[in-house]
C-alpha cells in the first residue's frame, strides 16, 4: 500500500460550499484527503503504515494500494467503440483500473427497469462485453453512475422526483432533467439501478458524478435552492421553519446547511450498507468524504494554479482522512465548454507526477475513448509516467514518508511561500495537522502565519521542543508559548510605505549562508511584531522603518532601529526561532533571493536541522524523499520545472549533475540507481556514513533507488 507519508488518518469535515455547489465532476473546492504518517526508515516497521495496514484490512482494501486510473467518460456514441482496440489502448497506457459509464443518465447494458434509459446507440450489452476483456488484461472496472438527471421522457411521468428551482421551473439541460437527492428517483428508484448493476456484473467500484445538491446547470447558471415539496417536508419537521432561499435570512440558511449534510451523509450510508451488502471488496469512489474508499477530486485549471498545488492536494487529503484513498484526477480538457481540446501535455505531467510520488492514485479524465481523441497531443506523455509507475511499482506500491521537516498547513501567502522557499532549495516536507499528525516524527517544524494556532497547539509545540525539537515560527507569536520565553509584544508595526530588515555582518556570520554577502538588507511588506525578548534570547536582524523613497535626493536610510527581527531561544532539549513578519509571504510576492536565504540559514545553520538528504542542482527540480517501511531502500523524486512559461508547458530543459549526498549510518549500501533507464550510479561512501552520488542528467523525472544490503 503505497500510502505516503504525511497523509491520512480521521474524517475530515467536507466543506457544506463543496457539496451544495457540486455541478459537474470538478468540485468546487477540493477537499483533502488520506495519507500516511512519517516513519523512520532506519527503524523497525510500524504496523501503522505501509504494507502492514493492506494486510490487516486483507484482499479487500486493494484501493488503498495506489492504482493506475484512466477515466474514459463514454458518449452514447461510443457504444460503437472498438471494443479490443479500447481494452488494447489501456494496456499500452499502463491503466489497471478504467472509470467507466454503467447507468444513470444512460444504461450502457440492457438494463430491465422502466425508468432508466438504455443508450440508443447500444447493439447487446457494452458492459458486459468489455468487462471480461478488462478482468482478462488485469483491468479493474469502476462503475460511472450519475442520478443528478433523468431524461426527459421519463421525468414527464415523475414530476415528484425533480428538482425545482427558486423560480418554480424544472431545469432541462439538453433534455435531461435534474432530480432532486430528496426525490423519489434518488431516495429509491436508484437503488434499484445499483442493484441491478452490481449484481448482474462483477464491478470491481463504483462512482457517483454529482453528488448533493447542486444549484447551477452545467453552463453555470444558478437556479438557486431546490424547492421541492420533499425538501419543504422535511426541512420543516427537522427545523420548524419554511425553507429559505438562497438570499433568504441567516438562521434558516444556516439550519438549511445543516440539514443538508445530514441527508447528503444519510444517503451515501445507505448506497455504502448496499454496496457492502453485496460485496465488500467493491469500492465506492465520489467527491465527499464519509462512507466511501476513494475520494476523488479534480486537477481541471487550465494553467494550474500553484506549482506545487498536486503535492499539497495529494498530502492534505491523504493526512486528514482515516483509511481512504485519494483518486486525484488530471482533466484532459481546458474548460468544461472546451471538452475536446485538451490542456498542456507537461501540465498533465506536473499534476501526475506530484500526485504519484506522494501516495495517490494516477488518474486521468477523457472526453470518450482513447481511440476517439481529437487532441492526442499530450497523450504520450501522460501514459510514460503511467507505464513508468507500472514498471516501478515494486519500488513505489509500499512507501512512507522519509523526511525529517514538517510544514504546518496555513493557507494564505504565509504558508504558500514557505511551500516554494523549501522546494526551491530541495527541502523535502510533509505538511503537518496538529489533529493528524505525531509532531515527534519530525526533527523540525514550520509553522507561518503561526498566530492562527490554538493554545493547545501551541502547547503541543512546546513540548515537542523541550523534547529536542527545533521550531520555525514566522508572524506573531501564539498564545501561550513558552518555548521562546514569553516575550512582550511592545508594538505592532504596520504596513508602510517603505520598510525593511538589517542583515548585520554578526547576523551573516550565524547564517552561514554565502549569498548573504551581498545582501545587508531585504525589503519588508505587512505587520512587523516587535517583542522585548527574555533574558536568554539571541536576537539578530534589526528592523528599519520609515525609510525616505523620493526624491531620488533624499532616498537613503537614516536610522536602523535596534528591533530585532529574528529571536532565537533553547528550550529543553530544542530550539525555537522566530521570524516576527511574514518572510514566505514577502518571498511569495518578490521571489527576492534574500528572504529564502535568510529561511534557509534559519533552518540549517540557527536551528542545525542537520538534513539526512542533500540535493544540490537547478531551484527549477522538485524532490520528494519516501523509503521502505522496512528500510531496505529508500528514494528520491527529481521533477524538472523548466518548461513552464506563463500560460503555456513546454519539454523541460535537460538538467545535468544533479549532486545527491545520504546519511545511509550503518547500513550498508548495495546500489544507488536512476528509474528511469535502470542504469546503476556510481557512488562514494564518506567516513561519516555519508553516501555521495551524481545523476548526470535529468530530462522531465526521474527517481534515484537507494538499496540496501
Amino acid at each position: 500500500m503505497l500510502r505516503i507519508p504525511i497523509l491520512v488518518i480521521v474524517c475530515v469535515l467536507l466543506s457544506f460550499s463543496n457539496i451544495i455547489h457540486a455541478v459537474s465532476q470538478e468540485p468546487a473546492n477540493p477537499l483533502q484527503g488520506d495519507g500516511w504518517q512519517k516513519l523512520d526508515c532506519t527503524g523497525e516497521p510500524d504496523a501503522r503504515h505501509g504494507a502492514a495496514f493492506v494486510e490487516a484490512k486483507g484482499d479487500q482494501a486493494w484501493w488503498l494500494t495506489p492504482q493506475r486510473l484512466v477515466q474514459t467518460n463514454l458518449r452514447e456514441i461510443d457504444a460503437t467503440m472498438d471494443v479490443d482496440q479500447y481494452v488494447r489502448e489501456l494496456q499500452e497506457f499502463g491503466a489497471n483500473i478504467v472509470l467507466f459509464n454503467v447507468g444513470g443518465i444512460v444504461a450502457n447494458y440492457p438494463t430491465d427497469l422502466e425508468f432508466q434509459w438504455r443508450n440508443t446507440f447500444l447493439e447487446g450489452d457494452l458492459v458486459g462485453q468489455v468487462l471480461p476483456k478488462l478482468h482478462a488484461a488485469d483491468i479493474k472496472m469502476m462503475g460511472r453512475f450519475d442520478f443528478s438527471k433523468l431524461n426527459e421522457e421519463y421525468a414527464n411521468q415523475h414530476p415528484e422526483w425533480l428538482y425545482v428551482s427558486e423560480a418554480g421551473k424544472h431545469v432541462n439541460y439538453n433534455g435531461q432533467v435534474h432530480t432532486c437527492l430528496m426525490g423519489g428517483y434518488q431516495q429509491d428508484y436508484m437503488f434499484n439501478i445499483l442493484e441491478e448493476a452490481v449484481t448482474r456484473y462483477p464491478l470491481d467500484a463504483i462512482f457517483f458524478n454529482m453528488i448533493g445538491f447542486p444549484q447551477k446547470d452545467y453552463s453555470r447558471v444558478y437556479h438557486g435552492i431546490c424547492q421541492c415539496e420533499n425538501c419543504k417536508t422535511s426541512f420543516k419537521e427537522y427545523s420548524g421553519l419554511d425553507l429559505p432561499k438562497h438570499d433568504g435570512a441567516p438562521e434558516p440558511l444556516a439550519k438549511y446547511k445543516t440539514w443538508q449534510q445530514i441527508q447528503i451523509d444519510a444517503q451515501f450510508k445507505r448506497v455504502r450498507d448496499l454496496i457492502k451488502s453485496i460485496r465488500q471488496d467493491i469500492a465506492i469512489c465520489t467527491y465527499t468524504v464519509d462512507h466511501v474508499d476513494v475520494i476523488r477530486k479534480e486537477s481541471g485549471a487550465p494553467v494550474g494554479l500553484e506549482p506545487w498545488d498536486d503535492l499539497e492536494r495529494a498530502q492534505w487529503s491523504l493526512l486528514t482522512t482515516e483509511d481512504k484513498q485519494l483518486s486525484n484526477a488530471s482533466v484532459h480538457f481546458y474548460q468544461m465548454i472546451f471538452r475536446h481540446s485538451a490542456a498542456p501535455p507537461y501540465l498533465h505531467t506536473r499534476r501526475l507526477w506530484q500526485q504519484v510520488v506522494n501516495g495517490a492514485w494516477l488518474d486521468f479524465y477523457c472526453i470518450g475513448p482513447l481511440q476517439r481523441l481529437e487532441d492526442r497531443g499530450g497523450i504520450e506523455p501522460i501514459s510514460d509516467i503511467y507505464r513508468f509507475h507500472r514498471d516501478n511499482q515494486q519500488w513505489m506500491l509500499d512507501t512512507v514518508s522519509a523526511v525529517e521537516v514538517g510544514l504546518a498547513r496555513h493557507d494564505g501567502d504565509d504558508y504558500w511561500g514557505w511551500v516554494q522557499i523549501l522546494s526551491e532549495n530541495h527541502i523535502p516536507f510533509d505538511l503537518v495537522s496538529f489533529d493528524h499528525s505525531d509532531l515527534q516524527q519530525y526533527k523540525t517544524l514550520i509553522v507561518p502565519d503561526s498566530a492562527r494556532i490554538s493554545p493547545d497547539n501551541a502547547r503541543d509545540l512546546d513540548a515537542f521542543v523541550k523534547a529536542g525539537g527545533k521550531l520555525l515560527l514566522s508572524g506573531k507569536l501564539p498564545e501561550p508559548l513558552d518555548c521562546l520565553g514569553n516575550p512582550t509584544l511592545k508594538q505592532i508595526w504596520p504596513s508602510r510605505h517603505s520598510m525593511y530588515v538589517r542583515i548585520r555582518p554578526e547576523d551573516k556570520t550565524m547564517l552561514n549562508m554565502d549569498g548573504l554577502k551581498d545582501y545587508d538588507l531585504v525589503q519588508l511588506r505587512g505587520d512587523f511584531y516587535e517583542y522585548a525578548p527574555a533574558s536568554d534570547t539571541t536576537s539578530m536582524l534589526r528592523l528599519i522603518h520609515d525609510v525616505t523613497y523620493g526624491p531620488p535626493e533624499k532616498c537613503y536610510i537614516h536610522v536602523v532601529s535596534d528591533i530585532p527581527a529574528m529571536l532565537l531561544r533553547l528550550f529543553g532539549e530544542g530550539s525555537t526561532a522566530l521570524l516576527p513578519f511574514q518572510i514566505g509571504a514577502m518571498y511569495r510576492e518578490w521571489g527576492n533571493p534574500g528572504h529564502a536565504m535568510l529561511a534557509i540559514g534559519t533552518l540549517d545553520n540557527l536551528l542545525k536541522t542537520e538534513r539526512r538528504l542533500k540535493v544540490d542542482t537547478s531551484p527549477m527540480v522538485e524532490v520528494t524523499h519516501r523509503c521502505d517501511p522496512n528500510g531496505n531502500f529508500e528514494w528520491v523524486a527529481l521533477y524538472n520545472h523548466s518548461g513552464r512559461m506563463n500560460n503555456s508547458f513546454h519539454p523541460p530543459l535537460p538538467i545535468h549533475d544533479i549532486q545527491i549526498s545520504l546519511q545511509a549510518d550503518d547500513r550498508k549500501v548495495q546500489s544507488v540507481k536512476s528509474l528511469i533507464n535502470d542504469k546503476t550510479i556510481p557512488f562514494t561512501t564518506r567516513n561519516d556514513g555519508r553516501i555521495e552520488a551524481t545523476l548526470s542528467r535529468m530530462d522531465s523525472y526521474d527517481i534515484v533507488l537507494i538499496t540496501y544490503e
